[in-house]
């Protein structure tokens, strides 16, 4: 008796329960193996219980996180996107620009007599634009609402256009050096076609009625027919003649039957001769502007009347005054 006492003690817990002062006692025997149980039971809830809050909560910090992430990540796209579609923008103004360069440099060089090759500029620029953007010129047409530019901006689509925008970019580059390159030499040009303009007789000396032109004529005294390399304008003795074109004097004086003569050499093989004058008034040596007054009007020499005889060799050879004068050439 005294061992299953011990043994019932070793292996249970009673538990008395009172309801009230005259109630009988309530008793309830719980094993010892089931509260061990319970509490084992009860610390393991409590600690996967602690874990999963714990686990929760982490993963709910690292999900806001990588929400914030994505939504940074997002406007970070969105940005590039427009800075990408903004120099996209850039580089199709720099190309309009370019155009815009190469054919007023065709305008300008057709304004003073150039040969222009503007057209076959142009067609080659934009061939090199279109090999460097895979045999397409791609002409974005304003990417101006960052809705759209997001919404075409995949990761795909920006890689290409970072590409396709690094290639047009180096290609510009190398453009716009060849463009400097070119508006130099159109400078040089101009202004060597200006010094040229300035130099070419482009009028008459003097205003008055041709009385012989120049070619086959027969002459005012011999009566023969003769070739006349020049031609003859009549005009008021004392009347200004003027240089028409700039040059250096290399002969004032008179000469056999042409009397008082100037002769200008203007370069580019241009010379001009002004014969029968009343008066030279510059030297030789002297250096005269287009329209400067060289000489007055007269009959000196052989002569039948108050006249201007003036004559133009282009090297070397005499041509019409009045065609040299017209021409654009």
């Amino acid at each position: 008796m005294k061992k299953a006492l011990n043994k019932t003690k070793e292996t249970h817990i009673t538990i008395l329960m009172f309801s009230g002062p005259d109630e009988e006692v309530k008793q309830v025997r719980l094993s010892k193996t089931i509260l061990r149980s319970a509490a084992l039971f009860a610390a393991v809830f409590l600690s996967y219980s602690a874990a999963l809050s714990t686990g929760y909560m982490y993963l709910n910090k690292n999900h806001q996180t990588a929400l914030a992430r994505i939504e940074y990540l997002k406007e970070d796209n969105k940005r590039q996107s427009i800075e990408i579609a903004g120099l996209y923008n850039y580089s199709d103004k720099v190309r309009n620009k370019m155009e815009e360069l190469i054919e007023f440099d065709g305008e300008v060089r057709k304004m003073v007599g150039l040969k222009s090759e503007s057209d076959k500029r142009l067609e080659e620029f934009q061939g090199v634009l279109v090999a460097s953007r895979g045999g397409v010129v791609e002409r974005l047409p304003g990417l101006e609402k960052a809705e759209l530019v997001e919404a075409r901006m995949t990761p795909t689509v920006m890689m290409s256009s970072i590409n396709n925008l690094d290639d047009a970019v180096q290609v510009l580059s190398s453009q716009m050096d060849i463009q400097k390159q070119e508006m130099d030499k159109l400078l040089s040009d101009v202004d060597a076609r200006l010094e040229y303009l300035e130099a070419r007789p482009t009028f008459l000396p003097v205003s008055g009625r041709i009385t012989s032109r120049f070619g086959s004529r027969k002459h005012p005294f011999s009566r023969k027919y003769d070739f006349h390399e020049a031609v003859d304008i009549a005009a008021k003795s004392g009347t200004a003649i003027r240089a028409p074109g700039k040059g250096v004097v290399t002969f004032s004086g008179r000469q056999s039957g042409y009397g008082n003569m100037v002769v200008i050499n203007h370069g580019y093989g241009i010379i001009t001769r002004y014969a029968h004058n009343s008066a030279n008034l510059v030297k030789v040596g002297d250096r005269v502007s287009k329209g400067q007054v060289i000489a007055r009007v007269g009959s000196t020499g052989v002569s039948t009347g108050p006249h201007v005889h003036f004559e133009i060799e282009v090297n070397g050879k005499a041509v019409d005054p009045i065609k040299f004068v017209n021409s654009d050439t």
